[in-house]
């Protein structure tokens, strides 16, 4: 009974369409901006395909990869934020929680199905990313082999090049590994939404927190707190783009993740247990 409830709540919400309109808009802006610098670089030559860098570069492999890195880090915690804070947050402002209570239900229950939903609902929004994000780069730019240079990205300290089908098979495996680490700052805002009232603040304080500390492992000067930051680990799922993949550095750096996961959810669950409604 309660995952039907759930499932209907959460469609009620309309969040799901809204994560998928803004993940769109998100995409157009991308598209726009690669078209821009295509453009700028080519001295008006707006065909994407030919650059100074090499003449494949600006393909749909490439645009969805770009697309897909700075919607991870800066989009998908958004969503993740409100996604947990809108669960213990939102059904306590609406006194929701007090009827799931009065039932014969246990709070491990309760809090368990709300998290697993909440965890499936954000593979399937990082599922539904990546897959808009090769559609629309195969539609609008065109597929081509996967290069990768130094630079923004931070992939590689040297060109490197994956084939077509082995580059579609790498964006494959990002899939599961993007969702695991993004299933970190999931269980951090409900952390902070087992003790909020307010599905607002709850919001809030996750979405700043996360930007706080994604800044702070971005910034060289606290280089020394990166090991103990879970933003600095987020992105490990680009190690899958190198031509060799690193799966002992990924290994680590998902079981880092899934340590900060769980200290966040026993932290969660046990406020949870003890916390009275009224």
């Amino acid at each position: 009974m309660i995952i039907r409830l759930e499932l209907l709540r959460v469609w009620r919400s309309r969040r799901p369409l809204l994560t998928g309109f803004s993940l769109l808009f998100f995409l157009m802006l991308m598209l726009l901006g690669f078209y821009t610098y295509a453009r700028t670089e080519t001295g008006g030559d707006v065909d994407f395909r030919y650059t100074y860098e090499n003449e494949s570069y600006f393909n749909g492999l490439t645009f969805a990869l770009y697309a897909f890195y700075f919607g991870f880090l800066l989009i998908l915690p958004i969503f993740a934020a409100t996604e947990g804070g809108a669960q213990i947050a939102g059904d306590t402002a609406s006194r929701t929680l007090n009827l799931y209570l009065s039932r014969p239900l246990t709070r491990s229950r309760i809090f368990f199905t709300k998290f697993t939903i909440a965890a499936c609902g954000a593979a399937l929004v990082v599922g539904f990313f990546l897959a808009i994000s090769l559609a629309l780069g195969l539609f609008t730019v065109g597929w081509g082999d996967l290069r990768i240079y130094p630079g923004v990205l931070q992939m590689t300290s040297r060109p490197q090049a994956l084939s077509q089908d082995e580059a579609l098979f790498r964006f494959f495996l990002a899939w599961p590994t993007a969702t695991l680490a993004l299933l970190t700052p999931l269980s951090l805002s409900f952390l902070l939404s087992s003790w909020a009232k307010s599905p607002i603040n709850a919001v809030g304080i996750s979405f700043a927190l996360y930007l706080m500390l994604y800044v702070i492992a971005e910034i060289h000067f606290f280089r020394e707190l990166r090991p103990w930051l879970f933003t600095s680990s987020m992105s490990y799922w680009r190690g899958l783009f190198q031509e060799e993949i690193p799966w002992k550095t990924m290994g680590q750096e998902a079981a880092k993740l899934c340590g900060f996961t769980a200290l966040f959810l026993a932290l969660a669950f046990r406020r949870f247990r003890t916390r009275e409604e009224r």
